[in-house]
């Protein structure tokens, strides 16, 4: 009798079958409604995070060449991603940028050679700087190898990537660089002034397609560069 009565306890402390299948349920449910806006929001901090970096570095550059007296450069590398995504520009590293010798003789040509500031920064998972001119005219035109003398790796460390640069100036103004020129035994990048309107780039999520405008995705991360001062500046709608 009192083994009957204590089994009868037990089994009223326990869950029934049908109790434990309504609370999975539940919890499946739960997951199911909060994954996407989980996902969201660890996207939107990772665009954030990656955004405010980079404009950190931009602070960074500025600073150094008005303290130095030397024009540092940001290269944006591009290249292809580790699962076979298209070419999208996903580090940069910060340059001093000097001009040496090239030779011991009298007839020494001159050219312009880039000292590294910090480590490449890579961005963060899924983050990318779009390549479309209307979103990232800062960073448009032409892009120049990154690959040192004799075919070594350049400084992106991948193969068959390229950069598009921007270069802060002791003045305090802010110029694209373009491929290098040699006149009158000095080789030296060309360098574009662009208008306000045009010096801007924009950070997003890699879609596995190419961004344009019309796919843009709500979450995006602006920079503008004044190019006469080089001051940056954000714009995040979608945050």
């Amino acid at each position: 009798m009192q083994n009957h009565l204590l089994l009868r306890k037990q089994s009223r402390r326990a869950f029934t079958l049908i109790e434990m299948l309504v609370v999975v349920t539940i919890i499946v449910l739960l997951l199911a409604f909060s994954t996407p806006a989980l996902m969201k929001t660890m996207q939107s901090s990772r665009l954030s995070s990656t955004g405010d970096a980079l404009m950190g570095a931009f602070s960074e550059a500025q600073q150094l060449a008005f303290a130095q007296s030397v024009p540092v450069e940001l290269r944006f590398f591009s290249y292809d991603g580790e699962f076979g995504e298209s070419s999208l520009f996903r580090a940069y590293q910060m340059f001093k940028v000097l001009v040496v010798a090239e030779g011991a003789t009298a007839a020494a040509q001159l050219k312009e050679s880039v000292v590294p500031v910090g480590n490449l920064i890579k961005m963060s998972d899924g983050v990318i700087i779009a390549a479309d001119p209307a979103l990232s005219p800062a960073l448009s035109g032409e892009q120049i190898n990154d690959e040192k003398e004799g075919g070594a790796l350049g400084y992106s460390g991948v193969s068959g990537a390229t950069y598009c640069a921007m270069r802060f100036m002791p003045d305090g103004t802010c110029r694209k660089v373009g491929a290098a020129t040699t006149n009158a035994g000095v080789t030296l990048a060309s360098l574009v002034f662009q208008t306000l309107p045009e010096s801007f780039l924009t950070i997003t999520y890699d879609i596995g397609a190419e961004i344009t405008t019309e796919n843009l995705p709500k979450n995006f991360y602006t920079i503008q560069i004044d190019p006469y001062t080089g001051k940056a500046r954000n714009y995040k709608p979608g945050f």
